[in-house]
């Protein structure tokens, strides 16, 4: 939404300007830009830590300050619960040896959530936004006059902004993320096939404009699904654990997918170059056909989990198509015994938070040393505390 609402405000400053033929044609917008860092960085210094950081730092108390800051009250829940749920997941990821560096991001099932959050990342950008997002310039090369390319620039802007609008209150509440997205990169690769078709006919000024129109579609389309999500998935596919590595790495395949595309985008359309004009809507629609193959069979849906089930189902290397249905019981101690014995690595934990040691902090010493008599599953030199009772006593407790 910010960047959308910036890019709003961009536009119009832009298309304002267009009369301007003196310098300040272009020092305007640059001067604009300076005035939203000094209005950001302060309210960077009132942001909550993660609770997820304190609770693998040991802070469990600041943690629970962080939650009731970030939950509103009127919501009816309660922080306890909250984190002893985040002390679950830590706990469960620490079993299956999810560790905390880069390097992790490549091991074992965390390659395939590393895999998915850098392609959907990186999707955002070869699905066509260096096409439609360089309109301005696509509109003028198909002979629409300045005027004419800068406001529809600017109605594209207030599309996607209504897409975002729509994306939040009529598509995520009722489907899922998989559904969204594939089925839109479905629908933005039509339409960049029928622009690239309809180039044939540029010399007719309603081609010119259809493809202008459809331009303005493709974006619409573009933040209903792929737009929104590229930055929803890379969060909730990661491992708690890695997931702040796991979105820089994502991050990262995003912006190299915006160097190589953005340099290409410039030949394609410049007409001392490769003068390719509508025709790249067949080159970026080939890549979202690309990505929409990808996503049919590798993007797993993840609405309506909880942290602790994506790492069960990603442990398991269930299907990416069976996400949705597959039946998850996060408190079966058997279940989750295997799956820490099958990515086992043998190292006793030292300072890590648990939840015995909060049941402990928290006045339950009794159900803390209960739960270290009985819930420790031996596996060679390696020795796993088994977490499921602790939590559901401390959830019926509070």
């Amino acid at each position: 939404m910010c960047f959308i609402i910036g890019q709003l405000i961009s536009g119009g400053v832009l298309r304002g300007l267009i009369s301007r033929a003196d310098s300040w044609g272009y020092r305007i917008p640059f001067a604009i830009q300076w005035f939203w860092p000094c209005l950001l960085i302060p309210l960077v210094f009132f942001s909550p830590e993660s609770p997820y950081h304190l609770v693998r730092h040991n802070r469990f108390e600041e943690a629970e300050k962080s939650i009731r800051r970030l939950q509103r009250s009127s919501m009816g829940l309660d922080p306890k619960r909250t984190l002893a749920t985040i002390v679950y997941t830590n706990n469960l990821e620490e079993q299956l040896s999810v560790g905390t560096s880069y390097w992790d991001c490549f091991k074992g099932f965390e390659l395939r959530r590393t895999e998915i959050a850098c392609a959907v990342f990186g999707g955002q950008l070869v699905c066509g936004l260096c096409f439609a997002y360089a309109s301005t310039y696509f509109f003028e090369q198909v002979g629409l006059s300045t005027e004419q390319a800068y406001s529809l620039g600017v109605g594209a802007n207030g599309l996607a902004f209504f897409g975002c609008l729509c994306n939040w209150f009529l598509l995520m509440p009722y489907f899922g993320r998989r559904t969204v997205y594939v089925w839109g990169m479905f629908a933005m690769a039509v339409e960049l096939c029928i622009i690239g078709i309809l180039n044939v006919w540029t010399s007719h000024h309603s081609v010119a404009w259809a493809q202008a129109v459809l331009t303005l579609i493709w974006t619409f389309t573009f933040q209903l699904s792929a737009g929104q999500l590229g930055w929803a998935l890379p969060a909730e596919v990661g491992s708690t654990r890695l997931r702040q590595k796991t979105v820089c790495l994502a991050r990262n395949a995003y912006y190299i997918c915006g160097v190589v595309g953005g340099t290409l985008e410039n030949y394609f359309m410049n007409p001392q170059a490769w003068n390719l004009r509508g025709y790249t809507g067949f080159i970026w629609g080939g890549c979202a056909w690309i990505v929409f193959i990808w996503a049919y069979f590798r993007l797993p849906e993840t609405k309506d989990r909880t942290f602790h089930e994506l790492d069960i189902l990603f442990a398991k290397n269930v299907p990416a198509r069976k996400f949705k249905t597959f039946q998850v019981d996060a408190f079966d101690e058997h279940d989750t015994n295997q799956l820490a014995q099958r990515y086992s690595v043998t190292f006793e934990p030292r300072g890590r938070p648990s939840v015995t040691d909060f049941l402990a902090k928290h006045g339950r010493a009794e159900d803390a040393a209960a739960q270290r008599r009985a819930s420790v599953v031996a596996d060679g030199a390696s020795r796993r505390p088994s977490i499921a009772v602790a939590v559901t006593e401390y959830l019926q407790a509070h």
